[in-house]
């Protein structure tokens, strides 16, 4: 980024104390690792305050962000002060004055309630295979302090930003759709994931739905199968321009189909195929939607054909924690998906497991912030057909009581040490996911002697 200490306090409504900077190039909101010439803003929360770390760096900084009651510690700090509201919603309104200025940049934001990572990955991947120069999310930087950092490192010359936006409470998809201004908007699916903060699936509809009020004039958005309906169901009104995938397929839409691991994807009348990595539905779906995506973007671009796009796609590999193919110890297969889960995610990861060979094993913890639906969710698993299920977490005890003999622990703990003991070998895959809150990849640890993603299962 490149912005004038003007425009940044045009951007916030703030107030410069001492003399105010030419030009910023880096904002940071951590002083660990912190360079000479950035600036430094101070965020606060409800266990910490990050004004109170600035006097480490002052004397490295450009400038220091703070707001009215923070910026009381730096009276005696010789470097330029900027004076803010609140500097979370500062951050916000900078990344966002930046944003404006890629005008040469196709920014595409990407929600959902299950998909947005992996299509994130997907896309990334397929458009720089093309030549393009893409900046993507990184990790899990989707929030109101993710987004914005995510923005703010978008170089001027990129041909494409992919801002993966995620939200658990209400209004925060208004803020970030504000701050990003998407030129296409992407919505991959949703379901009951965060209804505890959101007010059941309706809730999540009008919430994700935020951000396709925020799109740029000529923008478009994209809607993965069912969404559509969801949207409708909730009275969100759809706009015309709209690329709607559903289970038949429709117009400007890549349909798929799989057969083990080989996947067929057609566009019009041509036609591709590829192998994946797992026979999982889900990447199949995906990878017709990144398709989509990438196919109408051309158009308007560099115009590619379906062999192309199928070819730049063809590569791509499940980023750490999402179906991820982990060697492990005397040469079993792990598929570590203990990054996140929700009832669709979890259900086409077991039915994923399901569809392998071999002696397939399952690990699932609970997953979280599903609120009045999470024991029904929990309870209507489909976890028949596999060899071993182990169930973890409290949540969890109601598929325990329904499919008998699954083998249940209370914890993460009582897991770990039971599966420790345990040997598998080279004709066992497990399956190892959870949310986060379940810390499911000590296990993983366990099972693995090393993150090294296997040639063939």
């Amino acid at each position: 980024m490149r912005l004038s200490g003007l425009d940044i306090q045009h951007a916030t409504g703030g107030q410069w104390h001492e003399a105010m900077p030419g030009s910023i190039e880096s904002i940071v909101t951590d002083t660990r690792d912190f360079k000479s010439g950035q600036t430094f803003l101070a965020l606060r929360g409800p266990n910490f305050d990050g004004h109170r770390f600035a006097a480490s760096v002052a004397d490295k900084a450009l400038a220091l962000i703070g707001d009215a009651h923070g910026i009381k510690l730096w009276k005696d700090l010789k470097v330029s002060q900027l004076e803010v509201t609140d500097t979370l919603v500062a951050l916000g309104d900078i990344a966002h004055a930046w944003r404006m200025r890629l005008q040469g940049t196709t920014v595409v934001a990407i929600s959902g309630s299950y998909g947005k990572t992996s299509l994130r990955s997907i896309l990334e991947h397929g458009f720089t295979a093309l030549g393009f120069n893409v900046v993507a999310t990184q990790a899990n930087l989707n929030n109101l302090i993710g987004v914005p950092q995510t923005l703010l490192q978008v170089p001027s010359d990129s041909d494409i930003a992919l801002i993966e936006c995620g939200i658990s409470e209400q209004g925060e998809m208004k803020k970030l759709a504000a701050i990003v201004q998407p030129d296409i908007a992407v919505l991959t699916g949703l379901t009951h994931a965060h209804a505890e903060g959101l007010g059941g699936l309706n809730g999540v509809a009008c919430e994700k739905a935020d951000l396709l009020g925020n799109m740029n004039d000529a923008g478009w958005c994209v809607l993965g199968a069912g969404v559509a309906e969801v949207l409708k169901q909730a009275d969100v009104a759809m706009s015309d321009q709209a690329l709607v995938m559903d289970e038949h397929g429709a117009a400007d839409t890549v349909v798929w189909s799989l057969d083990g691991r080989t996947l067929q994807l057609n566009y019009d009348s041509e036609s591709a195929v590829f192998e994946l990595q797992l026979p999982a539905r889900h990447w199949a779906a995906n990878m017709a939607l990144a398709a989509s995506i990438m196919l109408r973007y051309l158009k308007q671009t560099r115009p590619h054909g379906l062999s192309e796009v199928a070819h730049a796609l063809s590569g791509w590999q499940a980023p750490a924690g999402r179906m991820h193919i982990v060697r492990g110890n005397n040469g079993s297969t792990v598929l570590d998906d203990c990054y996140n889960a929700n009832p669709v995610s979890m259900q086409v990861a077991v039915d994923t497991l399901r569809a392998l060979d071999g002696r397939r094993i399952a690990i699932l913890g609970d997953m979280a912030e599903l609120g009045e639906a999470s024991q029904q969710a929990h309870a209507g698993m489909n976890v028949s057909g596999l060899d071993i299920v182990y169930l973890v977490g409290p949540q969890m005890k109601a598929l325990a009581d329904t499919h008998t003999e699954a083998i249940w622990f209370a914890t993460t703990d009582d897991a770990l040490r039971a599966i420790s003991q345990q040997q598998f070998d080279s004709n066992d895959t497990l399956l190892v996911k959870a949310s986060r809150s379940m810390r499911l990849e000590s296990i993983v640890q366990v099972l693995s002697k090393k993150q090294e993603v296997a040639d063939v299962i």
